[in-house]
């Protein structure tokens, strides 16, 4: 399972409007990112401040737990039997260092109406722009423009709304990035990050996303703009099929026993 999958799927997951109740979503995500097949399977879970991802593509299973009121990451991988905590302050320098400008974020209504996993959607135009420096240095001549632009159907219908809108601002407030803390370690996966997260905090004002189609760019001037583009280059398609809303064991958004734990610094 690749990081980016796991970003997408936190992105996508879904939630809806039954107070203070779990909500559990299934997943199908198909196409690339960058040169990386993320078709695969996914499994979303929400109980109150904490979220797990469990996704599966190309026969490689991971989990992520983002835990809000921990302010950490959990990254487990059940084949080794072990989990990485990442603290959210220990990547706060990470994300200063790509040198992120002034994010635009639009969300934007069509009137096209469909049903998806049995529940009425309404179809909106997406749109991010990441200003972001490759070397950290604005103005050096290296500046580039992260882009992302596509649909996705966002429903105020299906069950389990509160509990994702709730975790999602929850997530806003502390200032959770929405996915895999491992991203950051290259400047494109940094500048995404930051992309997703003003992008998902609009689209959870307005409902659940039940199925979304995204593609990723990097535009710019310098030299380095056609290669990181071509790094950045994604286009995925993510659908809900199945939400129900029930209680999950506090268990499951914890490090399992007798696991092997490394805390990144």
């Amino acid at each position: 399972m690749k990081v980016n999958e796991l970003l997408l799927a936190a992105l996508l997951a879904a939630g809806t409007s039954i107070a203070h109740a779990d909500v559990t979503v299934l997943t199908t995500t198909a196409g690339k990112a960058s040169v990386i097949d993320v078709s695969g399977q996914g499994t979303n879970l929400i109980k109150g401040n904490r979220m797990r991802i469990d996704s599966t593509a190309g026969g490689r299973a991971e989990s992520l737990i983002i835990d809000i009121d921990g302010r950490r990451f959990v990254n487990i991988d059940a084949k080794k039997n072990s989990a990485t905590i990442t603290p959210l302050d220990s990547i706060s320098d990470e994300l200063a260092k790509v040198g992120v400008g002034t994010l635009s974020a639009t969300l934007k209504k069509t009137s096209q109406v469909k049903k998806v996993a049995g529940y009425s959607c309404t179809v909106h135009d997406i749109g991010v722009t990441v200003p972001f420096s490759f070397t950290g240095h604005p103005g050096d001549g290296m500046d580039l423009n992260m882009v992302l632009s596509g649909t996705v159907c966002l429903s105020a219908e299906a069950p389990g709304l509160a509990d994702y809108q709730q975790f999602y601002r929850a997530s806003a407030d502390s200032g959770f990035i929405f996915g895999d803390p491992r991203l950051l370690k290259s400047p494109t996966g940094a500048a995404q990050a930051k992309a997703y997260a003003e992008l998902t905090r609009k689209m959870a004002e307005a409902g659940m996303a039940l199925e979304s189609h995204v593609t990723v760019s990097a535009t710019g001037s310098n030299p380095m703009a056609g290669m990181m583009g071509k790094a950045a280059a994604s286009d995925i398609t993510t659908t809900v099929t199945q939400i129900t809303v029930g209680d999950l064991s506090a268990e499951q958004f914890d490090v399992p026993a007798g696991f092997k734990v490394k805390t990144q610094k």
